[in-house]
């Protein structure tokens, strides 16, 4: 939303601005085996989660009328970090969890929690991020003494039976079919450029919000880490 609508990015330029987050997620997912000698899975998940919070939180801070793309760059490849650290551990934790029979169940129970859990995720930040954007239109409209109380009125009505995540452009152009004055439509348009970017804001601190309550249902994962005779051990049983 914030590099295609806002920023008016196509396809593939918004693929080129979100790589570094797969390029990390990537990397760190391949050190998992590595990492668990270094630390047990409890650890590198909860760390995941913090890594999460951080990425989203750096996030917040490249939502501007302009975009910053080194600062862009850093939150996206701090988010595959986090990311590649939970997906590095789960798939091994669940697997490990219960015997080789049990394996297949299991692992498509993973996937479907983890699909449920993208899907709830996306409405539930998309919820957020549309009342945030509603309820700073609102207000902003009503604060500007360039938009008349009667403007700002209506506009509220209109806003609290439904309002869309459009390209400011989108405004402007269905401003310029009304009988408004030009000051007018002007304002309004600036105060919505102002509430997308709000919305967004809202809805990145939440989910970062999320990523912080995780770590309290990361009790019960393993807590030793992986040594090396253990490896050595498996790969001898495996051999064998």
């Amino acid at each position: 939303l914030y590099l295609q609508i806002t920023q008016g990015l196509d396809a593939f330029e918004t693929g080129l601005r979100m790589l570094p987050m797969s390029v990390a997620m990537m990397v760190v997912s391949m050190s998992g085996p590595a990492l668990q000698r270094q630390a047990s899975a409890r650890a590198l998940i909860r760390c995941g989660f913090l890594v999460l919070a951080v990425g989203a939180v750096l996030l917040v801070a490249t939502v501007r009328p302009q975009l910053d793309d080194r600062l862009f760059f850093v939150a996206m490849a701090v988010l595959g970090v986090g990311m590649g650290l939970l997906a590095s551990q789960l798939g091994n934790v669940v697997q490990s969890s219960v015997g080789e029979r049990d394996r297949s169940e299991v692992g498509g129970l993973q996937y479907t929690a983890q699909n449920l859990g993208s899907a709830v995720g996306t409405a539930l930040a998309g919820s957020i991020l549309i009342a945030a954007l509603g309820s700073a239109f609102a207000t902003g409209i009503a604060a500007d003494e360039r938009i008349s109380p009667a403007v700002s009125e209506a506009a509220a009505v209109e806003i609290r039976a439904g309002i869309d995540f459009v390209a400011a452009a989108d405004v402007a152009s269905g401003l310029e079919r009304t009988d408004l004055p030009a000051s007018e439509q002007v304002a309004i348009v600036e105060r919505y450029e102002d509430s997308q970017l709000r919305g967004l804001k809202t809805a990145v601190v939440s989910m970062a919000g999320l990523s912080l309550l995780a770590l309290f249902a990361t009790g019960a994962l393993p807590s030793r880490r992986r040594s090396a005779e253990s490896d050595d051990s498996r790969r001898r049983s495996s051999a064998s």
